[in-house]
């Protein structure tokens, strides 16, 4: 039996003497932002943006969930997906 829940963009997982979090995509999540050359105003495109990075540095991930983040290799050119 996992104990673990999916609650709104993270996943919760007890284990022994802690809980732990950890990033949540629905199988249907596409992982597209809106391209820099469109024509939407750049708040709209810089959204996506604020919220990964806002995200990323404000949940309290372990360090290896926090390497296997796509949004973490993305942010690194020497890293192949």
């Amino acid at each position: 039996m996992e104990h673990k829940i999916n609650f709104l963009d993270v996943t919760l997982n007890r284990e022994p003497n802690k809980i732990s979090i950890d990033i949540y995509r629905k199988p249907t999540y596409t992982d597209v932002i809106i391209p820099d050359v469109s024509c939407h105003l750049r708040e709209h495109k810089m959204a996506a943006i604020h919220y990964l990075h806002n995200m990323m540095n404000t949940y309290q991930l372990s360090p290896e969930k926090t390497a296997k983040s796509k949004y973490q290799n993305r942010a690194d050119p020497k890293k192949k997906q």
